[in-house]
């Protein structure tokens, strides 16, 4: 039996994961930041109709999401075992279902943009300024899908520091478009709400140019060249089904849920939810630094089972948890710490002010919590493969909270922050229930042939 005991090394292999998949996430946020930042000089309006509009885009990126973190299930206990072939099939399957949704959701956003975000909202204005911008960054999707499976394959053979500089450089390009279009800058038209589509669609192109080119001239575990995109699974197929279904499946049924909570919201009125989106924003941002231990410890998790160390593992997780509690402390005082002072950025009505700074109470609350549930379920569950667990807590808690809000906001009347902190108590709900399954060994299983 292996006696090794947890040291320096494991917590460097973390950091090492976590920080720049952190930093990457936290780039990603800015660029939302930054798009509220110059649509909510426009007015509520413009503000409420991009929010919405996203919360499709938001739905594609964590089905996409899903389907790459299926794949990393398989692919971080393979990389354990050092078998590179069967993570470029698992790739090359993943490649092709993401493609799939991203044509499909394309389609349907051309066709019945409308319809959409009549989902969202009831107000004439907002549905006319959503319609605009969904029509053009729905062609950013596709792009969005090979980039973001590339990434997270690379991510669970620990290559992380690409995926930096992907997205530093789409920052800068998303930044520019949008403030070209959105306010008619350097010769470019003026189109206010669209225009932040027309610089989301430019960086998710830039984006998809340089993995290309990554992939194809300096990427050396895999080497994965565009003819494999045919290879078939060779049952690798069945594996992601059976294990990669579930996390799909979690992550459709989650952005489900989380676009419920925008309905809900907002259908109290355009003041919720710019308060809201401009709340969330800031509590994405800190949430950057949880998806990057969240990812971290999938990957050495999926890593140290794949390799057969399963005592290594439990000791592991064991110290992962009190890194989750400090982490969860931390993340909660952000959220204050920076969303209180962003507030001045916005120009909007003082209500709305008063009303964000409410909200950003229940997101710290839900903060401290989203630390172990995020990390255990996106990390140490889905690493260990234990994913249908995961699936179940994760959904199943948060739909329970869904009609326990709308109640609140609809038969109640109930203020808005506290109808989100009836949304938001699923957290601690699922943080206990999975600090419960880490006390017995049933987390734990091999996925690999």
């Amino acid at each position: 039996m292996n006696t090794k005991t947890v040291g320096p090394a494991f917590y460097k292999s973390l950091a090492a994961i976590a920080l720049p998949v952190a930093l990457q996430n936290l780039i990603s946020f800015s660029v939302n930041l930054m798009d509220t930042i110059m649509l909510g000089s426009l007015g509520e309006v413009a503000l409420s109709a991009s929010s919405l509009a996203n919360q499709v885009f938001f739905i594609y990126t964590v089905a996409v999401f899903g389907i790459a973190s299926g794949a990393t299930v398989l692919c971080s206990q393979y990389w354990g075992k050092k078998d590179v072939e069967a993570i470029r099939r698992v790739t090359a399957l993943s490649l092709r279902l993401a493609a799939a949704v991203g044509v499909g959701t394309t389609v349907v956003l051309l066709l019945f943009p409308r319809q959409v975000m009549q989902i969202f909202t009831s107000e004439a204005d907002v549905i006319a300024a959503g319609v605009d911008y969904l029509r053009i960054v729905c062609f950013s999707y596709l792009f969005y899908g090979v980039t973001a499976t590339f990434l997270m394959v690379l991510r669970s053979t620990e290559t992380v520091r690409i995926s930096v500089v992907i997205y530093a450089v789409s920052f800068v390009v998303n930044v520019g478009g949008n403030y070209a279009f959105i306010f008619g800058r350097f010769g470019a038209p003026r189109m206010g709400v669209a225009g932040a589509a027309v610089g989301t669609v430019l960086a998710r192109v830039a984006e998809f140019i340089l993995v290309l080119g990554y992939m194809a001239f300096w990427e050396k575990k895999l080497r994965f060249k565009p003819q494999m995109i045919a290879l078939p699974s060779q049952g690798l197929g069945r594996d992601l089904w059976h294990y990669g279904l579930p996390v799909m499946l979690n992550e459709l049924l989650w952005s489900l849920a989380i676009s419920m909570h925008s309905v809900v919201l907002g259908h109290m009125g355009s003041d919720a939810v710019a308060a809201n989106s401009i709340c969330y924003i800031m509590y994405e941002m800190v949430t950057s630094v949880i998806l990057g231990v969240a990812n971290g410890s999938a990957v050495l998790v999926g890593k140290i089972i794949g390799e057969g160390d399963w005592v290594y593992a439990r000791a592991c997780v064991s110290r992962l948890v009190r890194v989750y509690a400090v982490l969860g402390v931390v993340c909660a005082v952000l959220v204050f710490v920076v969303g209180l002072p962003m507030l001045a950025l916005y120009d909007i009505q003082p209500g709305t002010v008063a009303l964000a700074k409410q909200l950003l109470g229940v997101y710290a609350f839900a903060m401290f919590f989203q630390a172990f549930t995020c990390s255990l379920i996106s990390g140490v569950l889905r690493g260990g493969g234990d994913t249908r667990f995961a699936m179940a807590v994760d959904a199943g808690c948060i739909w329970a909270m869904v009609p326990l809000g709308a109640a609140a906001a609809f038969l109640l009347g109930a203020p808005a922050a506290v109808v989100l902190f009836v949304l938001k108590f699923d957290m601690p709900v699922k943080a206990v229930l999975c600090l419960r399954r880490l006390a017995g060994g049933q987390w734990m299983r091999s996925v690999t042939r």
